[in-house]
């Protein structure tokens, strides 16, 4: 009979299920945590009693010894060999569960295979009782009945884990006695079985009770380790988070230093030589003895102002953007200004074949207080832009005041062309950096641009800056109005721009640059809980691959419609897990495609292999059970 020994837990875990994913290694699928529960009751079920084998030899022996005299001779070899057929049976099964390598989801049908065995264990003392028990004593018997409870209750103890290995036991031990005892129809005998059964039902009470205690205590000792392990990862994620911010700061400072003292070097070494190129090309204008020489001349001129606009814009640009470019206010005629505008960029225009008017406003107030040489480089930006965009008819450059609903003064600054206009995808982006053209398409992939550089991006901060709003209003095949407005004095009309900035502002929306969206990943585990959200994420995995699979089947046979198909379709799979540098790829080889450009969307397709890799490394890192 096998009695209770020190329980084993060296191990306080049991290991969860792994799936191979191509490509990735082993990932582990955490259990449900009933699954691991029941393993660990045939663990501890199976670790119980296995160091008292010699115990139940020696308890053989005794009980053998005691019947000698009215037993056969042969007896007790037999009920000993019986034993011996059940230990070896005992040791198969256990040795059988520690060797699956899938012994947790299996774990039940090795505890049944034990239960099993125990019906031959329990027969021992089932025949034992058959060979000893006729021709014995009373007391012979009693003692017997004594010894079958003790091993009843020494297996309720030590097989409470499975409640089934308990029944069969006392039910291959005990139904001999039984059939016995009421085979003699005696009052003692009967008396006998009914004190047996109201002893078995409350062992099985004790059993059930004692297994419910074992499952209870795993339970918690689970829950804990789940909530450990999620509270581990919660804070290595919020480290990672942490540790991502001071790098990206360090690299930004990096970046500012070293943009600082790029500029530094342009404003001081590449703009002396700039003007002494324009003063040279000036010169030798003068010196042309022919229209050849006149022309280069003019060209090197014109090629030197605009390097030396292109210059002024990036340390402008610059100081914008580091909030060092400080504002002069002071009084100035708004209509002066512009005519002077037109007077410096009307040459432009008549040499492209355009017109261009000045329209100034009737009772147009004869000054306004704001910076006038940023008013003069906005407006000059749109006037020159203007020009560049139009390709007939003329440029019209309108100053005129407009009243808020509270009575307050606004000046309005407008540059009307004939141009090709704007689609409204354009116009949502024309203030952004480096924004495309009027009539320039965006071929991203291929490398083909046509900017409009960094003009309308200055000339929207230095608007915003002296307290007023820029847009554009325009309409393809109908030309454009780009228009600005601002107040008569520094901090006028606040509310009112306030109010058009928040109707009138396009949304800029920003692709995440990180691998992995660990606020998605945060909200679908607080969704799903610890357990679901590995296995969730394993699941994704597997999709993503498959769907890669086929992307590398249409790069392959150059099939554009299923690489576009299956790319939207990835898209859609790593942003559901939280996978973003996958999700974007994918996007952009979909928006390549899209724009026609197969063989840059074809190009692409080997950086989803890379950032599926580098992206599987951080998510191992965030979630360390998916790691095997």
């Amino acid at each position: 009979m096998n009695r209770p020994s020190e329980t084993d837990n060296s191990e306080t875990a049991v290991p969860a299920e792994e799936s191979a994913i191509p490509g990735l290694g082993a990932v582990r699928r955490t259990l449900p945590i009933e699954t691991r529960i029941d393993a660990e009751q045939v663990r501890l079920l199976f670790s119980l009693g296995e160091a008292s084998r010699w115990t139940i030899f020696g308890a053989i022996l005794i009980v053998g010894l005691t019947f000698f005299e009215t037993a056969p001779v042969w007896a007790l070899p037999v009920v000993l060999t019986i034993q011996f057929i059940a230990q070896i049976a005992f040791d198969r099964v256990r040795a059988g569960f520690r060797a699956d390598p899938d012994a947790v989801p299996n774990a039940m049908k090795w505890a049944h295979r034990y239960a099993l065995v125990t019906l031959i264990s329990g027969a021992t003392w089932g025949v034992g009782s058959i060979l000893w028990l006729p021709g014995s004593s009373f007391a012979h018997e009693i003692f017997y009945i004594l010894v079958l409870a003790t091993l009843v209750m020494a297996t309720a103890v030590s097989r409470a884990n499975y409640p089934s290995a308990v029944a069969y036991y006392a039910i291959a031990s005990c139904t001999p006695v039984t059939v016995m005892l009421l085979w003699r129809a005696e009052p003692l005998s009967i008396a006998t079985v009914v004190l047996a059964a109201m002893f078995f039902v409350t062992a099985a009470g004790w059993t059930r009770r004692v297994n419910e205690g074992y499952r209870e205590a795993f339970r918690l000792r689970f829950e804990n380790a789940d909530l450990v392990e999620r509270m581990n990862r919660a804070h290595a994620a919020s480290e990672q988070r942490r540790r991502d911010a001071e790098e990206a700061e360090a690299r930004a400072r990096a970046a500012m230093q070293a943009k600082q003292e790029f500029l530094d070097i342009i404003s001081h070494e590449v703009r002396v030589p700039l003007d002494g190129l324009r003063n040279m090309a000036m010169y030798l204008a003068d010196e042309a003895v022919n229209d050849t020489q006149m022309k280069i001349a003019a060209s090197v001129e014109e090629t030197s102002q605009l390097l030396r606009r292109l210059i002024d814009d990036m340390i402008d640009f610059s100081e914008i953007e580091a909030r060092s470019l400080e504002l002069k206010p002071r009084s100035f005629n708004p209509a002066e200004l512009a005519a002077g505008i037109v007077r410096l960029t009307r040459h432009q225009a008549v040499a492209r074949g355009l017109s261009l008017e000045l329209d100034k406003g009737i009772d147009l107030p004869p000054s306004m207080i704001a910076d006038p040489d940023r008013v003069k480089q906005v407006l000059a930006n749109l006037v020159g832009n203007a020009i560049k965009f139009t390709y007939q008819g003329g440029v019209v450059v309108r100053v005129s005041t407009l009243k808020t609903p509270d009575n307050e003064t606004l000046f309005r600054f407008s540059v009307t062309d004939t141009g090709p206009g704007l689609t409204d995808e354009a116009r949502r982006r024309i203030f952004d950096a480096f924004a495309q053209g009027a009539d320039a398409r965006d071929f991203r992939f291929a490398g083909k641009a046509a900017g409009a550089g960094l003009g309308l991006p200055i000339s929207e901060r230095l608007v915003r800056m002296m307290g007023g709003h820029i847009g554009v209003d325009t309409a393809p095949g109908q030309g454009s109005t780009f228009w600005f407005i601002l107040p008569a004095e520094p901090g006028g009309a606040a509310s009112y721009i306030a109010s058009l900035r928040e109707g009138d502002e396009p949304v800029r929306q920003r692709e995440p640059e990180r691998l992995l969206d660990l606020d998605h990943l945060y909200e679908l585990e607080q969704r799903l809980g610890g357990a679901p959200i590995t296995n969730h994420l394993v699941e994704g995995l597997e999709r993503i691959l498959a769907i890669h699979r086929q992307i590398e089947k249409a790069r392959t046979l150059r099939d554009g419609e299923a690489l576009s198909a299956h790319a939207r379709e990835l898209r859609l799979a790593a942003a559901d897990i939280g996978l973003t540098a996958v999700a974007l790829v994918a996007g952009d080889i979909d928006t390549a495609l899209s724009h026609g450009e197969a063989d840059a969307a074809m190009h692409a397709v080997p950086r989803l292999q890379q950032k599926i890799t580098a992206t599987w490394r951080a998510l191992a890192k965030a979630y360390p059970s998916l790691a095997a």
